[in-house]
């Protein structure tokens, strides 16, 4: 069980970060969510329509949307999505959309919030990373480089807040049994032992977030017991 919280969450629509709302919901939280689409989504999230790709979007919504100066005390990074191949098979606007949205956006966002959180305290900074930014895979150059980016950025974050009551972790999930795998040619493997739950991560998100303030969970890297894939 956690506190009551005010938070922030991106890509809250679907997958992770939908059930990481739920669950911060369900314990009365106080939640908002940046996606493009909500279609679906819990009435009791309040919505931040946006394409976080759009960097000239994003910062004119950061001046101008009154809930981004909310009293935000729990940042959930979560936003992101998959495309895999050679590098050469991207366009430009491909490879400048998947870092904008895994990495670029998540450093515009902290940009706005750090002096804020600087001044608050006991606030607490989520990354949902990727086991693809802990090893490197054929197919995945430019992917892996956005989530190998991110851990990047919440090392130094952790360091450049340790003596702040900032608490920053990062979560690196393997196979998740989401829409993660919706418009890509691979899936895992059929059954529950080689996908983990979206329900999962969000337990673990919550769990590392009750834990007392004098104590950070800096990182979590979760996968299912068994791993395989096949080809749709």
């Amino acid at each position: 069980m956690i506190d009551k919280r005010n938070v922030l969450i991106t890509g809250a629509s679907s997958g992770i970060g939908r059930a990481i709302a739920n669950s911060f919901l369900e314990q009365g939280c106080k939640v908002a969510g940046v996606a493009r689409d909500f279609n679906g989504a819990d009435q009791r999230l309040d919505q931040i329509e946006l394409d976080l790709s759009d960097l000239d979007e994003l910062t004119a919504q950061l001046s101008d949307n009154v809930a981004f100066d909310a009293n935000v005390d729990t940042l959930i990074l979560n936003a992101g999505y998959g495309q895999f191949g050679g590098i050469e098979q991207f366009s430009h606007r491909q490879i400048e959309q998947l870092i904008n949205t895994n990495l670029v956006s998540n450093i515009f966002l902290l940009k706005h919030f750090l002096p804020k959180f600087r001044k608050r305290g006991e606030v607490d900074i989520v990354f949902i990373g990727s086991e693809s930014g802990l090893q490197g895979a054929k197919q995945g150059a430019v992917y892996c480089a956005s989530k190998f980016a991110v851990r990047g950025l919440a090392q130094s974050l952790r360091a450049d807040c340790a003596n702040s009551d900032i608490r920053v972790m990062l979560v690196n999930p393997g196979p998740v049994n989401s829409d993660f795998f919706e418009h890509l040619h691979f899936q895992p493997e059929h059954g529950a032992d080689y996908a983990v739950s979206v329900e999962s991560i969000a337990e673990s998100v919550c769990s590392a977030l009750s834990q007392p303030r004098n104590v950070v969970t800096e990182e979590i890297n979760i996968q299912p017991i068994k791993r395989a894939f096949r080809k749709k």
